[in-house]
């Protein structure tokens, strides 16, 4: 069984139909140990949606609504977040999903509370670790 196949069956496992996490897809691609891109492209092969970003920048209501996204919602991040933000930018307004998720993790934010800071702080979050945006 090759690795799409091994993907392919572990999302047709998942309860709900037509549609699959954010934080579904990449444990997945954690537990076998291939790219979150790699199940992206199986998910979009299969017709399926990725919903419930972890940023909070997609899939949380009607698609064209406020609710179908959930920053710019105020929270309190640490100031070492914004200085490791502006650091690792090199003062770009620019910063990925994947460098984001670092630097939640290094300051003990919430991978949300990073997505709604940065856009507080005018950062564009792009790309996607998914392939979404």
């Amino acid at each position: 069984m090759g690795e799409d196949d091994k993907i392919m069956e572990m999302l047709n496992a998942y309860p709900e139909d037509g549609r699959i996490p954010c934080a579904v897809a990449h444990y997945i691609a954690a537990l076998l140990s291939v790219t979150p891109i790699r199940v992206a492209k199986v998910i979009n092969q299969m017709g399926l949606k990725i919903y419930q970003c972890q940023l909070g920048l997609f899939g949380y209501g009607r698609k064209g609504v406020s609710s179908y996204k959930v920053i710019g919602r105020d929270v309190e991040v640490p100031p070492v977040f914004k200085e490791i933000l502006e650091k690792e930018t090199c003062g770009e307004q620019v910063v990925s999903c994947e460098l984001l998720w670092e630097i939640a993790e290094q300051t003990g934010v919430t991978r949300f509370e990073a997505g709604n800071a940065a856009d507080a702080y005018g950062y564009k979050i792009t790309p996607c670790q998914l392939g979404c945006f």
